[in-house]
């Protein structure tokens, strides 16, 4: 595989790519895994947000997303849970926004991830109406609320509730091969009846097959009356994976795994040295 290129040492050729829509990733893209955003980070996003449209897709929660959305003057709608739902930002007079599209994991899968993860003990939540359920009060859920921004809500079984589905599963998990073997045996286990992927270093996430970021944010391109080819693509996870082959342009974080660069055009540095800033200003957007 020959090295990609570096976005702040080359540059892209004069008119090679002008993008119509800017698709920014926010944990490890552009915000860093301490929940820290880079103020030229910062700045550079809303200005271009003043300009051409730039969609926040995520594997947040609604409501974890649209704080650092509107930190970052982002107006559009929210792709959150990895693409599972698609919602607009509330309006300018108050009104909650709008669900577009949401496709949840139906419930045979994720009671049979819920079995697995007992199995295991790993630690595993669901999420309905946007909200965060737990059966135990682990470590990993306050590590998960803490990053979100989210409180968790403890259920005395969580198998009931999982009829109705969930917007996505995950577990929490902190020892890194752990993580591996839960992604692997969730993946073996669920084929065909959900999708396996990784965002955050200690989450296995787990999806109906049919979602992900590249179709939630085809939906908003289409609302906005473009297509995911005319857009710019950051991010720097494997969920990121479908989205940034989907992109005209896409740039993985220089440190992400080797099957996110592989889907990439070019690097960008990571999020404490304002990668997504670097980004913006070599395609012109700045």
């Amino acid at each position: 595989m020959t090295p990609l290129r570096d976005i702040r040492e080359s540059l892209p050729p004069a008119g090679a790519f002008v993008p119509r829509v800017a698709v920014i990733d926010l944990d490890g893209t552009t915000i860093d895994y301490r929940q820290h955003l880079h103020p030229r980070v910062r700045d550079a996003v809303r200005s271009v947000a003043a300009r051409i449209p730039v969609i926040v897709a995520t594997g947040r929660m609604y409501r974890s997303a649209l704080t650092w959305a509107e930190e970052l003057g982002v107006h559009e709608p929210l792709v959150c849970y990895q693409g599972a739902m698609v919602r607009d930002t509330p309006r300018q007079d108050g009104s909650p926004g709008r669900t577009i599209f949401e496709q949840p994991l139906r419930a045979v899968p994720a009671r049979r991830a819920l079995h697995i993860a007992r199995e295991q003990n790993w630690h595993f939540q669901a999420y309905q109406n946007d909200e965060l359920l737990c059966e135990q009060d682990r470590p990993e859920a306050r590590l998960y609320s803490h990053i979100s921004g989210v409180n968790f809500r403890l259920v005395p079984d969580l198998e009931p509730l999982l009829e109705r589905g969930t917007t996505k599963a995950a577990c929490v998990i902190e020892d890194p091969a752990e993580v591996d073997r839960a992604s692997a045996l969730m993946a073996q286990e669920l084929a065909g009846s959900a999708r396996v992927t990784r965002s955050n270093p200690e989450f296995v996430e787990i999806l109906d097959p049919e979602v992900s970021k590249a179709v939630g944010c085809a939906i908003v391109c289409q609302q906005l009356g473009y297509s995911l080819a005319e857009a710019l693509a950051i991010g720097d996870a494997p969920n990121d994976v479908e989205l940034l082959t989907a992109a005209g342009y896409a740039v993985a974080v220089a440190s992400s795994r080797p099957e996110v660069l592989a889907a990439a055009d070019a690097t960008c540095a990571p999020p404490e040295e304002g990668g997504v800033a670097d980004v913006l200003e070599a395609l012109g957007l700045l």
